[in-house]
């Protein structure tokens, strides 16, 4: 199910690249993978924003880690008054209030919520009430959880939800996945679902794709080798830009084929259901007052007379006129 909300794509499976901390907080590096996310086919690139002593309790070991991968607020307006310039669809996680507060400034086009906080009702609600799309990660969730957010949503009043379905292990392995909860959820939940990829490769997202989802997001950066520089980030399970590029193709193509149900007959279809598709034709010559059977028929292509699939119509009815031997049988041939 896609979407027509307002600075989002209402044919095709979105793709959301998640630069997360891969920058390392350095600005030129952030704006260098938002750039090229963008170039190739990230529909949205999204960052992280937090103010870490709201979010990561300081006995943690990667405390220092995550403070020295911290993007500044000024340089997160910075990247967002670029991104804006440039075309560019910029959005964020936010892991506290406040860091909503700042981000709601910025104008993203959406949120995106963490697997990590989907039962961070309090904030989920916070988001909610700003009134933009809500993208939330399912992972480590159950059904009633998932339940809770939907609900959280309603009550104020914000139908945007999109859910995603995500194992949350970095990597995830496939047999992990579980990528059948992707209809599972779209029958449970009125709203869009879409995948958070955690797998290595594209096989995944490609299944994804397949299925129609409104969304796929995929960690990204533009050289896996910087998880030797930023081993608390994730550089290396992340896609690079020649990936996300295939992976665009992929989502264009998929929704190409997906088409619409109920489905349009295409013009060969149409031609063909008098050219391709059987009538019925006399096998013999039949003397007038015969009752038509399926012996003295025949389904033969192409159709001139009665179609094949009228059979029931006209089997067992007296016939008023002679016909010979391989003439198409009319309507008219049984007085109707």
């Amino acid at each position: 199910m896609y979407v027509n909300w307002p600075g989002w794509p209402d044919s095709r499976t979105a793709i959301i690249a998640e630069v997360g901390l891969n920058h390392g907080g350095n600005i030129e590096t952030a704006w260098e993978m938002i750039q090229s996310a963008h170039l190739n086919g990230a529909d949205f690139v999204k960052l992280q924003t937090f103010v870490l002593e709201d979010f990561y309790h300081p006995s943690l070991p990667s405390y220092t880690s995550m403070k020295s991968m911290q993007l500044s607020v000024e340089s997160q307006r910075v990247l967002f008054k670029k991104a804006d310039a440039s075309g560019i669809k910029l959005m964020t996680t936010p892991f506290d209030p406040a860091s909503v507060d700042i981000a709601d400034d910025f104008t993203p086009p959406a949120y995106k919520i963490a697997s990590m906080d989907n039962d961070n009702i309090p904030l989920i609600q916070y988001i909610a009430e700003k009134g933009r799309p809500v993208i939330v990660s399912c992972g480590m969730a159950d059904i009633g959880e998932i339940q809770t957010i939907a609900n959280t949503m309603e009550n104020v009043g914000n139908n945007k939800l999109v859910l995603l379905h995500c194992t949350s292990d970095y990597p995830a392995k496939p047999q992990d996945l579980n990528l059948s909860m992707i209809n599972y959820l779209k029958n449970i939940f009125d709203c869009s679902v879409g995948l958070s990829d955690h797998s290595i490769g594209l096989t995944s997202s490609y299944i994804a794709a397949s299925l129609g989802v409104t969304v796929i997001e995929k960690h990204f950066t533009t050289d896996k080798l910087l998880a030797k520089k930023y081993p608390d980030a994730d550089n290396d399970i992340s896609i690079n830009p020649e990936e996300l590029k295939s992976l665009r193709e992929f989502c264009d193509i998929a929704t190409i084929m997906l088409g619409e149900a109920p489905r349009r007959f295409t013009e060969g279809e149409i031609a063909g259901r008098k050219g391709v598709r059987r009538g019925i034709y006399a096998r013999r010559d039949i003397k007038n007052g015969e009752r038509l059977t399926l012996e003295n028929t025949v389904f033969l292509r192409p159709v001139k007379g009665i179609k094949a699939g009228s059979w029931k119509d006209i089997f067992g009815k007296e016939i008023v006129r002679n016909i010979s031997r391989l003439q198409p049988i009319f309507f008219s041939d049984l007085g109707l």
